[in-house]
């Protein structure tokens, strides 16, 4: 029961209690009754309107500060967003560095192995003329040798007591 009702009901109780005929009197007292509802009634929703505020601006401030914290997760996730990306292209451009490196490595001994073969090359054809020089100069130096040889050899060799009858050459 409300606040209000109460009041009436104990000012009508009051009245059949006290035994008033006169309706001015009750006229009188109902108006006052009337009256006191009607500031209990104000009261009451004085009252209600102050816990009302209060509570809205208790969840004004909860909202504000959990705007607050959201803004401030927000700004450490972004943080760390960027310190993530930074470190990856850090890793990024580390790895790049290091390929081209070992990159420039190969293609330096490449060039290198390329080089040793090429004086391999050179040195096996530079070695191959000497020795066919050597061997067209041998090869020249017997012809010249043989050559020599060969006219005096074309004389007939002197017969020598065994070999130069034809009864010994019989015997044999």
């Amino acid at each position: 029961m409300k606040i209000w009702n109460k009041v009436l009901l104990a000012s009508l109780l009051g009245l059949a209690i006290a035994g008033c005929d006169d309706s001015s009197k009750v006229d009188a007292q109902l108006d006052k009754a009337k009256d006191n509802a009607q500031q209990i009634k104000a009261a009451a929703d004085s009252k209600a309107e102050q816990i009302t505020d209060s509570a809205q601006q208790k969840a004004d401030e909860l909202k504000k500060e959990a705007s607050e914290q959201i803004d401030q997760l927000k700004s450490q996730a972004d943080a760390i967003k960027n310190d993530t990306a930074q470190r990856a292209d850090a890793i990024t451009d580390e790895a790049k560095a290091q390929a081209e490196s070992i990159k420039s490595q190969a293609e330096e001994k490449s060039g290198q192995i390329v080089e040793q073969a090429k004086d391999i090359k050179d040195t096996a054809i530079s070695d191959a003329h000497a020795l066919s020089a050597d061997a067209q100069a041998q090869t020249q130096a017997i012809k010249e040798s043989i050559k020599q040889e060969t006219p005096a050899q074309s004389d007939p060799a002197p017969i020598t007591e065994a070999e130069g009858t034809p009864a010994a050459q019989s015997g044999k």
